[in-house]
């Protein structure tokens, strides 16, 4: 839910947003070389082609997301879950959830992470800030419900997991489970 609060002095604040901006562009910066090289190669040559501009499209496909959340924030605090963009804030309180955990699986061979914040009640799709985050999955032990939050936090988590264990009560942690394959297939596919 929207909050007119903002998270204590003490959380630990993660640049969510830009870690990931900042891994994918890693990654394109490759796309770009290879790009240019064909660029250079057209007009060295003379010879008409245009395949360079596909890795030029698939630069821009694989970043329009990220550039669009390179200012989300994620913080942890003593009254709960906090997900930042720009000057709007959003807060899961702990007494709010029914657990709290990480998810993680293998496909192909990335390992994904996912934060998992799994509600008392009903989630919030309406949400402008957390509805993106709504997923409906098998729950993996009793009590804990089918809807529920999910961030992908493969890019930070390390970090992500060492502000959970200081900041999640620890009758909410649940820890880290692994996933199977046809669950992660399923968590992968929009």
């Amino acid at each position: 839910m929207i909050s007119d609060r903002w998270p204590a002095p003490d959380a630990t604040f993660i640049r969510y947003g830009l870690r990931r901006f900042l891994w994918v562009l890693s990654a394109v910066l490759i796309i770009v070389v290879v790009s240019v090289g064909g660029l250079v190669n057209v007009l060295v040559t003379g010879k008409a082609g245009g395949w360079f501009l596909v890795p030029l499209g698939l630069f821009a496909w694989l970043l329009r997301k990220p550039w669009r959340q390179r200012h989300k924030v994620t913080a942890l605090d003593a009254s709960g879950f906090w997900l930042l963009s720009g000057k709007q804030a959003a807060l899961i309180p702990w007494d709010s959830l029914a657990g709290v955990g990480i998810y993680w699986g293998r496909a192909n061979k990335t390992v994904y992470y996912s934060l998992e914040l799994c509600p008392l009640g009903e989630t919030d799709g309406d949400d402008p800030l957390l509805g993106p985050l709504v997923r409906e999955a098998e729950p993996l032990r009793p009590g804990l419900p089918r809807h529920r939050y999910r961030l992908d936090i493969s890019d930070s988590f390390p970090v992500h997991e060492k502000a959970l264990l200081r900041w999640v009560p620890a009758e909410l942690w649940f820890g880290r489970e692994e996933r199977t394959r046809a669950e992660m297939v399923a968590w992968l596919t929009p």
